[in-house]
C-alpha cells in the first residue's frame, strides 16, 4: 500500500512529550468530543528525527441518519505517525495527504504552532527528474473533462502534457528516482499539496525515511523559489 508523507517547515512546534488539543464539536451529546494530540515515542528516533505516535478525529462532512438522528459529518478516528527535526526545522507527517493537511491545519489555529507545508515548484525540478513517469492535471478548463492523467516514459515531454499543464494545473507527478543512498530505483510520486508518496515496500521505516529525505533535498528543496532552503 502507498505511503504519504507530507512535509511542512516549522517556525513553532510544542516541543515536549505530550500535547492534546481537544475539538470543540460532538457528532451526538454522548458521542464525546472529537480530539487531536501526539506523543513523543522515542527521541532522535533517525537522523535528529524525534518520532510521535498521533491522533486525529478527521472530519468527513457527509449527511445521513443514525440511531433516529440525522448528522452532517462524522469522525473517523486515525493514529500514525510523526517526525521532527529541531535543527531542520522539518516535520514529516505520515499519513494520508489530506488528514495530514487538516491535522495541521488544526494545530496552527493555536499559538502552539506555526507549522506550513512547503512549496512545490515542479517547473523547477524537471531538470533534476530523470524520468516522469505519470502526472495528474487539475483545474482543466474543457466542458467535459476537469481532470487527467497521463502516463508513459518521459510523459512531461509529450506535447499532451504541455497542453494540458497550459490549460490546468499540474497536481501530481509520477516518477522513477533512484535513491543516492542505496543506487536503488524507486516509483515515488511529489504532490502540489506538499507530500511524497512511495509506492515500494520497505522493510524498515528508517529505509522510507531515508527515501522521503533524499527526494525532499534532492527536488523539492533545491526547487524551491531562489534556492533557499526551507526553515
Amino acid at each position: 500500500m502507498p505511503k504519504s508523507y507530507l512535509i511542512c517547515a516549522v517556525e513553532k512546534f510544542y516541543d515536549d512529550e505530550f500535547y492534546q488539543m481537544p475539538i470543540q464539536e460532538a457528532l451526538f451529546e454522548h458521542e464525546g468530543e472529537a480530539v487531536i494530540n501526539y506523543k513523543l515515542t522515542r527521541k532522535d528516533f533517525y537522523q535528529g528525527y524525534d518520532q510521535y505516535t498521533c491522533h486525529h478525529d478527521y472530519k468527513h462532512k457527509k449527511y445521513g441518519k443514525v440511531f433516529n438522528q440525522f448528522f452532517t459529518y462524522y469522525f473517523e478516528p486515525v493514529d500514525f505517525y510523526m517526525y521532527y527535526n529541531r535543527n531542520k526545522s522539518i516535520l514529516l507527517i505520515q499519513t494520508k495527504t489530506d488528514i495530514a493537511r487538516d491535522y495541521i491545519r488544526i494545530l496552527n489555529s493555536s499559538k502552539a504552532f506555526d507549522c506550513q507545508p512547503v512549496p512545490i515548484d515542479f517547473a523547477k525540478m524537471y531538470p533534476l527528474i530523470t524520468e516522469v513517469s505519470g502526472a495528474w492535471i487539475a483545474d482543466l478548463k474543457r466542458t467535459y473533462l476537469k481532470t487527467a492523467g497521463l502516463f508513459g516514459p518521459n510523459v512531461n515531454k509529450s506535447e499532451e502534457f504541455k497542453i494540458a499543464a497550459e490549460e490546468g494545473e499540474v497536481s501530481s507527478l509520477q516518477l522513477q528516482y533512484v535513491s543516492k543512498l542505496t543506487k536503488e530505483e524507486h516509483t515515488i510520486a511529489i504532490s502540489k499539496k506538499s507530500s511524497i508518496v512511495l509506492y515500494d515496500t520497505f522493510d524498515m521505516i528508517e529505509d522510507e525515511l531515508d527515501l522521503v529525505l533524499d527526494v525532499y533535498e534532492t527536488l523539492i528543496n533545491i526547487g524551491q523559489s531562489n534556492g533557499e532552503n526551507a526553515k
